[in-house]
């Protein structure tokens, strides 16, 4: 049972790496996309989603769970861009904190309706 806790966290954990790792290449090509903007925006959702259904019990905490990933994937990628010279909205450790509980608080607000939304779909299949 434990190692289904640990394969659904795992393959939410992935989508929100793979989004951002997609994020970050259009960002150094200096290419702009308003679908990727959104993607980035609800890959918590998405990913707290696919987390909560794959899971076998509590499914709102494991989703909700995805706050946690999102913004340490936040500021290593604006740790990444400021190491490579790039401007960034929060440099520094002080302004990777700032971003980090902001991008926290987001993320869990988020991935709420995801996980809500798997319990919901997961008790209709009983």
């Amino acid at each position: 049972m434990k190692n289904s806790y640990i394969k659904a966290w795992s393959i939410g954990a992935s989508i929100l790496i793979a989004v951002s790792t997609i994020w970050f290449v259009f960002l150094q090509a200096n290419v702009f996309s308003q679908s990727v903007v959104f993607l980035l925006w609800i890959s918590p959702m998405i990913a707290a989603f696919v987390s909560a259904y794959l899971g076998p019990s509590h499914k709102i905490l494991l989703g909700t769970s995805m706050a946690i990933p999102s913004a340490l994937l936040a500021i290593t990628l604006n740790s990444a861009g400021q190491f490579f010279g790039a401007a960034v909205d929060f440099p520094g450790l002080r302004g990777g904190f700032i971003l980090f509980i902001i991008v926290l608080i987001g993320a869990a607000i988020i991935s709420i309706p995801g996980s809500v939304a798997a319990y919901a779909l997961t008790k209709k299949d009983r």
